[in-house]
């Protein structure tokens, strides 16, 4: 087991085309950075009591990970290991917060029992569907890459294909982040929230993520300082200007053994760490050696390729610039003849037009010569049987009216027979007339007069039945308006009373509430008192216990 430990670090070149294929998904093009081995500038730090050394073999991390977790084989890592205690939406340095120290750098309080190990030593690998932590040898405040923008910091875990030097640092020389880093593993927030505790609280969905990470730029991972790796790539007065509050300052305090730490690793002042010496095997300078003579043919392979994909690079865009130049200097020789056909068509069109435009009005003066003798012709035809026809109406119209006064006389001797008859037929029928309405007249108007005295009995009947209808209906009316009165000063009454019980029912309901409020809000003040009274009463035991502590050791 010892063995597969020791052979982790010497399959990471061919790790990388693993975790190539791993990356299912891309996040944001970063061209290649260079980093300087130097920070900028920091202030003094106060001086920091020496660390506890603590030295532990490789196989201590098989020993104290495996009741947290399963140890699993890969291809070109060895030996790793994943979480059983995790959330579905984990990923590394996700459940902790940030804390700024002095000799590191940013620092991550994990909330894990086994953060202490692989949250700052080894890299993380997403495969499988789950998170791997590649163990390694270096111990760091967090193995991350950072970025910043848009109103967001953000921070992911590296991969193993990103190889930590002494000297050097991280070795980011033309690494492409979006195939390094699994767009799932960067966990972003707010920039106001990153000196908070908590942040897996405060972290936005990893569906955001890619949306964040166009707005954001990478800002870079690890430098070297007297061979230590430093967090800085976001100096402390950087977060506290976009964050606009001061980030967390903390203090080491080593323990020597991960047991020992407390459950609140970092009480405000102090941050307790466990980060002893992982002790190579004495086999690994062949194996470095190895490693590097590996590094070095991957880099001169690389370099080669570069060039060559250069040389072609150029032999392509030369090669597409004589074509274009080709492709131009055609396209105007064409655009030149078109033109030339263009003009020469136009001019064929314009004569072409000329001559039928010519033709055209010759045709239509020889229409306008032939319709005009036609007119003429047409017209005098016309005047020659109009006068035909007037002459043939004149004697038709003479014929008729012979005819018609002929037939008038007739007619007229027979209407004087006629009316003569009718008349006499007339006067008939007037005189029977006269004596069948004289009698009428008589029966009428006898008619008439039984008819008015009915009328005027019924009139009188009718007149006296409607006083007396009128009568009951104002009695009815008034008798109607007084009840009506009488049950709206009951009704006025009743919803009084109503609305004066409703009224006093409210009053003694929120008197009721009143008092239950201030009754629990008593008792509540009661139960802070007693939890700020035995929580000074542990401090003050947990501090004289330290202090017999201190005096003992």
């Amino acid at each position: 087991m010892k063995r597969l430990f020791h052979l982790t670090f010497a399959g990471l070149a061919l790790g990388a085309l693993a975790l190539i294929g791993a990356c299912s998904s891309r996040t944001v093009v970063v061209h290649e950075h260079h980093y300087e081995t130097t920070p900028e500038p920091e202030p003094e730090p106060e001086p920091q009591p020496e660390p506890v050394v603590v030295e532990v073999e490789f196989s201590y991390f098989h020993d104290s990970l495996s009741s947290h977790g399963t140890w699993v084989y890969l291809d070109g890592y060895g030996d790793c290991w994943y979480p059983s205690d995790v959330d579905d939406d984990w990923r590394p340095y996700h459940h902790g917060h940030w804390v700024w120290i002095d000799e590191c750098g940013w620092y991550w309080v994990s909330y894990y029992s086994w953060g202490w190990a692989c949250e700052h030593y080894g890299r993380w690998i997403y495969l499988h569907g789950r998170w791997h932590w590649v163990p390694g040898y270096e111990w760091s405040g967090g193995w991350v890459v950072w970025c910043e923008g848009g109103g967001y910091v953000g921070w992911a875990a590296l991969p193993p294909t990103i190889i930590w030097d002494d000297r050097d640092g991280c070795r980011t020389g033309g690494v492409v982040w979006e195939v390094e880093i699994h767009e799932y593993c960067w966990v972003f927030v707010t920039c106001n929230r990153f000196g908070q505790r908590n942040l897996h609280r405060y972290a936005e969905n990893t569906r955001q993520t890619k949306a964040l990470l166009r707005r954001a730029s990478v800002r870079g991972c690890l430098t070297a300082e007297r061979g230590r790796p430093m967090n800085r790539a976001i100096r402390f007065e950087e977060a506290e200007e976009f964050s606009g509050q001061k980030p967390p300052r903390r203090k080491f305090k080593d323990e020597r053994d991960e047991k020992s730490r407390p459950d609140n690793r970092d009480d405000g002042q102090l941050v307790y760490v466990y980060r002893p010496r992982v002790k190579k095997p004495k086999n690994n300078a062949d194996q470095e050696a190895r490693e590097k003579a590996e590094k070095e043919k991957a880099e001169r392979e690389k370099k080669e390729r570069e060039e060559k994909e250069k040389k072609e690079k150029e032999a392509r865009e030369k090669a597409e610039k004589e074509k274009a130049e080709r492709e131009k200097k055609e396209r105007e020789e064409k655009e030149k003849k078109e033109k030339e056909e263009r003009e020469k068509a136009e001019k064929e069109k314009a004569e072409r037009e000329k001559k039928e435009r010519e033709e055209k009005e010759k045709k239509q003066k020889e229409e306008a010569d032939r319709k005009a003798k036609e007119d003429a012709e047409r017209k005098a035809k016309e005047e020659r049987d109009r006068n035909a026809k007037e002459e043939a109406d004149r004697k038709a119209k003479e014929e008729a009216e012979r005819k018609a006064k002929e037939e008038r006389e007739k007619a007229e001797k027979e209407k004087a027979e006629r009316e003569k008859k009718e008349r006499e037929e007339k006067e008939k029928r007037e005189k029977e007339e006269a004596e069948r309405k004289a009698k009428e007249e008589r029966d009428r108007k006898a008619k008439e007069e039984a008819e008015r005295r009915a009328k005027e009995d019924a009139d009188r009947k009718a007149k006296e039945e409607a006083d007396r209808k009128a009568r009951e209906e104002a009695d009815r009316k008034a008798r109607e308006e007084a009840e009506r009165k009488a049950k709206e000063e009951a009704d006025r009454k009743t919803r009084e009373e109503a609305e004066r019980k409703a009224k006093e029912e409210q009053e003694k309901k929120q008197k009721e509430e009143q008092a239950k409020r201030e009754k629990e809000e008593k008792e509540k003040k009661e139960k802070e008192e007693r939890e700020k009274q035995e929580k000074e009463e542990k401090e003050k035991k947990e501090k004289e216990e330290k202090e017999n502590n201190g005096k003992n050791k």
